[in-house]
């Protein structure tokens, strides 16, 4: 009887234990870098074809599980454009891109894009459409295409020119170069009308805006730019190896190749990290917590000296200027303290969202919180 008691009385401690000790919000485990996207250019893949453009399905795949390991977020194009506009994204935040409009994209990276729950955009050389398997690497079909865009929230398709992802006789990119005796006059109407065609072709093979490209070998010049934005291309990518910021032009978007058989999964984390920039004295974004809880379905009482929100079935307690909140009887750390500022209540946007389990956007626009919508298969 008296060891029955004994091992009563130490899980009760172990209990009372565990419930005393404060817990740390669930977020992510290293955050390398906020508020800028590492936007990654991928081409094709595939298992027996070679090329310094082309990776194996099992490189693919590990590197997107490596990275999702180390704490990095995937975005959509969607949210890649939000937080172009002022909105936030997750820390380590990535954008998955693929140029050309390859097959392999749909036969290959599709399926393992699907299972990880990995958002990724396509640009496609529409021309190639008309006769898919006519390129010198077979391209996707409408089918194909309007498949993924369809039974997806998180595959997208933009312009990669019409028919103008090639070389001049001078050596200059279509879409930039002169044909011979070319007028100015005659240049911006091919170009004005190539990218049009383009995004006619795709206008019905997705639901979403189609306003992006990225430029054919990555080249562009300041008419060729200006041109494109005329036929309602907003957000437009290169090759130039960066980070992107809200700072960046939106008509040169720069992208970090992860599309070459040499870039292993460390060598790419490597790659991402050398690019990082540097955010001295960046303080954490804040929000009202009352009208947050309110915008995401949830409300705000006050009690003392205290916030109580509820959201759903779940209550947490702010108490103003600890570094710490409760969740029912379980305290909860956090990084940032909750602060009264202007006579409002508020939390580090990602304290909020690491203490109740949601990843959460902010639109300075709109001065809304949101929950980030989950990549999903219908």
């Amino acid at each position: 009887m008296s060891k029955r008691i004994a091992i009563t009385i130490l899980l009760s401690l172990i209990g009372l234990t565990l419930l005393l000790t404060p817990l740390q919000a669930k977020r992510s485990p290293d955050i390398y870098y906020q508020d800028q996207v590492a936007v990654l250019m991928y081409h094709h893949i595939h298992d027996t074809d070679k090329s310094s453009s082309t990776i194996t399905t099992a490189l693919f795949q590990e590197q997107l599980q490596s990275l999702l390991s180390k704490g990095y977020h995937f975005i959509t194009l969607s949210e890649f454009k939000q937080y172009m506009e002022g909105a936030t994204v997750p820390s380590n935040a990535v954008l998955v891109t693929f140029d050309d409009g390859y097959q392999s994209f749909y036969t290959a990276a599709y399926p393992i894009l699907k299972s990880l729950r990995i958002p990724a955009v396509n640009y496609v050389i529409t021309n190639d459409l008309a006769n898919p398997m006519g390129s010198y690497i077979p391209s996707m079909s409408k089918e194909q295409i309007s498949e993924m865009t369809h039974a997806t929230n998180f595959i997208d398709i933009g312009c990669h020119t019409n028919n103008l992802h090639h070389k001049l006789s001078d050596g200059n990119a279509a879409l930039v170069g002169r044909l011979d005796a070319e007028s100015d006059d005659a240049f911006k109407q091919r170009v004005l009308k190539d990218t049009q065609a383009c995004v006619g072709k795709l206008a019905g093979l997705t639901d979403a805006p189609l306003d992006t490209m990225a430029y054919p070998f990555g080249i562009t010049s300041p008419m060729a730019t200006e041109l494109i934005q005329q036929a309602g291309i907003r957000y437009a990518f290169t090759i130039t190896p960066e980070m992107a910021t809200r700072s960046t032009d939106h008509l040169l978007i720069p992208r970090i190749n992860a599309g070459s058989p040499g870039i292993t999964p460390a060598l790419l984390h490597r790659s991402i990290q050398r690019r990082v920039l540097a955010q001295p004295g960046s303080a954490p974004l804040r929000v009202d917590a009352a009208a947050a809880a309110a915008q995401l379905g949830g409300s705000a009482s006050a009690e003392g000296g205290a916030l109580r929100l509820r959201l759903g079935r779940e209550a947490f307690t702010l108490q103003v200027n600890a570094k710490a909140a409760t969740r029912g009887v379980t305290r909860v750390v956090l990084r940032e303290p909750v602060l009264r500022e202007h006579g409002q209540v508020t939390i580090a946007l990602d304290d909020l969202g690491a203490l109740i389990g949601l990843p959460l956007v902010y639109t300075p626009a709109t001065g809304t919180v949101a929950a980030r919508v989950t990549p999903s298969v219908k």
